[in-house]
């Protein structure tokens, strides 16, 4: 029944990514890892997780994955153990009042003393400290880095899920450009394109949104909180929407013009946008660098322009490295170089922005890296839209 309720890898890509974990573990020189996960920016806290265990969890739960002997999937929550067992593809157990003491618990059972611990994620200072307390001798080391690059080249069945939640990315974003009118208000604007992802099977992860005048008074970037604030003719909406299959989503970034076209201003944004955005496409093949991408985004700040969000970042599931912004802004300058390789999935989204950050436009795409060059996962145009009420 689990098969039929929940997507699933194969029995395969889970013994990979076991058998890549122990072999990141032996680099490190440590003994056991536990991987934590909460259930922030729609659960996609939860990818170290899901990686090691196929779930999808709400509050703090930790995956477990000894040297030797089966991973082990500990739910905080007692009446979420039913529901991670069906979901899940490892054992799966109750962390009990607090599932740092209960893995100390399994880690003794399991003989292991004075070993080393390796951990993953955010884990709350408290586990930390617990874990001081109840495995004398261990001792501790961050390894979250070291696993995380585990993440970052995708097998082929991550690749097909990817192409699932940028086809759903696709439809919600469609139903919004068909859907959107003036007098609604951004929330509702929200609930369009969670209501069409959920009715696709997929899961909602990012609806960013916002709207203004196109006369320099409106938001450059767009909100991750959605307001009341009603739209109107002449109103430019940014975007970032991105819907999963399960955790795996695409994402997408396009400017929505109701009832009239952009003016001279977000005529030059939108061409400034869509110069670095094929500059940086041109750029994306294994063996280039974060430095190729810095240089495809040198457009930007030659134009007068500079950003408020990244230029581009890893993904899928959740954010990945690398994450490059521009020279001009300062930020985002992976220190050495980053190196792209094959399969590895990065969203493309230059959002160019006036520098007093008044007006703004981003322009996005999720991309897999090719042996021959990019390969865009998404199928709706690259342009902007004007909506026309008709």
């Amino acid at each position: 029944m689990s098969e039929a309720l929940y997507p699933r890898f194969s029995a395969s890509e889970f013994a990979r990514r076991h058998a890549a974990a122990r072999a990141m573990m032996a680099a490190e020189g440590v003994d056991v890892i536990a991987v934590f996960g909460d259930s922030g920016i729609s659960r996609h806290n939860h990818a170290d997780v899901h990686y090691l265990s196929g779930f999808l969890g709400n509050r703090n739960n930790y995956a477990v994955l000894p040297a030797k002997g089966e991973p082990v999937l500990f739910v905080q929550s007692h009446n979420h153990v039913p529901n991670a067992r069906e979901a899940a593809s490892i054992r799966t157990e109750s962390g009990r009042l607090d599932s740092a003491v209960t893995i100390a618990k399994y880690l003794g059972d399991l003989g292991l003393k004075n070993a080393t611990l390796g951990y993953a994620g955010n884990v709350p200072v408290q586990n930390y400290l617990t874990w001081q307390k109840e495995l004398p001798g261990w001792k501790f080391k961050d390894v979250s880095a070291a696993f995380r690059t585990l993440r970052l080249v995708k097998s082929a069945e991550e690749i097909e899920w990817l192409k699932k939640g940028a086809a759903l990315t696709d439809a919600a974003l469609q139903a919004l450009i068909d859907n959107i009118r003036p007098g609604l208000r951004e929330y509702e604007l929200g609930a369009i394109v969670e209501t069409a992802a959920l009715n696709a099977g997929g899961l909602p992860h990012l609806c960013y949104l916002s709207s203004g005048p196109q006369d320099g008074a409106g938001a450059c970037v767009p909100r991750q909180n959605l307001s009341s604030r009603v739209v109107n003719k002449g109103d430019v909406v940014n975007t970032e929407i991105s819907i999963s299959w399960w955790g795996y989503s695409g994402q997408m970034h396009r400017p929505i013009f109701l009832g009239a076209k952009p003016n001279a201003l977000y005529e030059k944004l939108w061409d400034t946008a869509l110069e670095a955005y094929t500059r940086c496409v041109t750029a994306l093949k294994p063996g280039n660098s974060s430095e190729d991408i810095l240089d495809a985004a040198e457009i930007i700040a030659e134009r007068g322009f500079t950003i408020n969000d990244g230029f581009l970042h890893g993904f899928g599931i959740g954010l990945l490295p690398p994450s490059i912004g521009t020279r001009e802004a300062k930020r985002g300058i992976p220190k050495p170089p980053f190196v792209l390789q094959e399969n590895m999935c990065v969203v493309v989204q230059p959002n160019v922005v006036t520098r007093d950050e008044s007006a703004g436009v981003q322009l996005g795409n999720l991309f897999r890296i090719t042996a021959n060059g990019a390969e865009c996962l998404h199928r709706l145009p690259l342009e902007y839209t004007v909506k026309i009420q008709q």
